[in-house]
């Protein structure tokens, strides 16, 4: 017998990683060009053409996948498939990072900032922020435990994921300004 992760704490997963990928895939599609951009930069790190007609293809593909991440995170029962797709989706995107950053090349912008920041460059805490998020989409696959849910239980449940995306801008903002912050005190 399977005890299952407490269906509030899958709930609050799934409200966090709904608000963020509609937040990426909204702060994507903004701004199409830069995105492509971005996405050129990526594919030549892991050495595959920067032509911009593919950067474009991939850049849709992309921004599909990431509104087909919400969705499903949104959408009970999706569970293994929600957490496929959005381990997936972070993983593709912290290896981008990661070879980029071992190459030298990293983008001055990653694209993934949409809590307010610009220009956030790609880096290993933001290679870590997605094995973080990797984790918590995870906890979407396993069946949740089977109790009786109340109001307080729901109202818990959200209350639990907007403070995990508030925390998750927070966070953003942090990392974005991290040089800054050091300058500061330097």
């Amino acid at each position: 017998m399977s005890l299952g992760i407490d269906p509030v704490v899958q709930i609050a997963a799934r409200v966090l990683l709904t608000l963020l990928f509609l937040g990426t895939a909204v702060h994507k599609m903004r701004d199409l060009r830069t995105t492509a951009e971005i996405t050129s930069s990526y594919l030549r790190s892991f050495g595959l053409p920067g032509w911009p007609p593919l950067a474009a293809v991939v850049t849709v593909g992309l921004i599909g996948a990431e509104l087909a991440a919400a969705g499903l995170c949104a959408v009970y029962p999706s569970g293994a498939a929600a957490a496929g797709l959005v381990a997936g989706l972070l993983g593709l995107y912290a290896l981008g990072m990661a070879v980029s950053v071992l190459r030298g090349i990293a983008p001055e912008d990653c694209g993934c900032s949409w809590a307010g920041t610009v220009g956030q460059p790609a880096g290993w805490a933001l290679v870590l922020r997605n094995l973080v998020l990797i984790a918590v989409g995870l906890l979407l696959a396993p069946e949740a435990a089977a109790r009786p849910l109340g109001f307080a239980d729901y109202a818990g449940a959200f209350s639990l994921g907007l403070f995990a995306i508030a925390m998750y801008a927070t966070a953003d903002v942090l990392i974005a300004n991290h040089g800054l912050l050091r300058e500061g005190t330097a």
